[in-house]
């Protein structure tokens, strides 16, 4: 498979990254099929896999696909050159989803994460979304501090605005972003979030690149066949 950069990283990933989510959540597989699916990523040439501490059931259950990931990836004969991006900034109270960006919260977030993946820093750390009752500024500080005390090696972002890109880069470098992006909602292109991240030099990582699994491609194929 070809590889591309990732931002300015120095990191070169292969372009189809796998999102683990759906190995963690309701309906999820046996533990034993999750992680043969794994396996069958990385054997197909995938070297990013995209995760958060909140995909899972609910709180209670809080690092399961992190931790799938890491169990994966022990028995994996060739670990090296496999980049694992986390998020934290949700919460999964009752397996609702909150916003909690608060630094604090983001800080042992980011310490339970790296228990569960079982390494010294994570890859890439991203905020998973902006928290309306917490300045922007304080969650993206926090993100520079664990960066700084060589926790995280890169920052991203998930689920914000051009403005909000542009206030975390006079913080802390910023190598990716990663917002909603499919043929049902161009919002990332129409709101000059994937331009900026192309002037900029930053990844753009989209997410449910094809509806998010609702079969929406399969029946408009479908419709035009007809």
């Amino acid at each position: 498979m070809l590889v591309r950069p990732l931002g300015q990283s120095g990191i070169r990933v292969a372009p189809i990254g796998l999102g683990a989510m759906p190995l963690s959540i309701y309906e999820r597989p046996r533990e034993v099929d999750a992680i043969r699916v794994l396996h069958a990523a990385l054997g197909a040439g995938v070297t990013l896999i995209d995760t958060a501490d909140v995909y899972c059931i609910d709180d209670r259950d809080i690092g399961h696909n992190e931790r799938l990931i890491a169990q994966a990836l022990r028995s994996w004969p060739a670990r090296h050159g496999i980049l694992v991006a986390t998020k934290g900034g949700l919460q999964r109270p009752g397996g609702d989803w909150v916003s909690n960006g608060r630094p604090e919260h983001l800080k042992r977030a980011c310490e339970a994460s790296l228990r569960a993946l079982k390494v010294d820093a994570v890859d890439l750390y991203q905020l998973h979304a902006p928290d309306s009752e917490v300045p922007f500024a304080e969650s993206i500080g926090a993100l520079a501090e664990l960066r700084a005390a060589g926790k995280v090696r890169h920052v991203g972002l998930s689920n914000v605005s051009l403005p909000q890109i542009q206030a975390a880069e006079a913080l802390v470098p910023i190598v990716s972003v990663q917002n909603l992006c499919n043929p049902f909602d161009r919002s990332a292109w129409l709101e000059g979030v994937v331009a900026y991240c192309e002037q900029r030099g930053m990844a753009f990582l989209p997410y449910s690149p094809v509806g998010g699994g609702r079969g929406k491609v399969r029946v408009q194929t479908d419709l035009t066949l007809r």
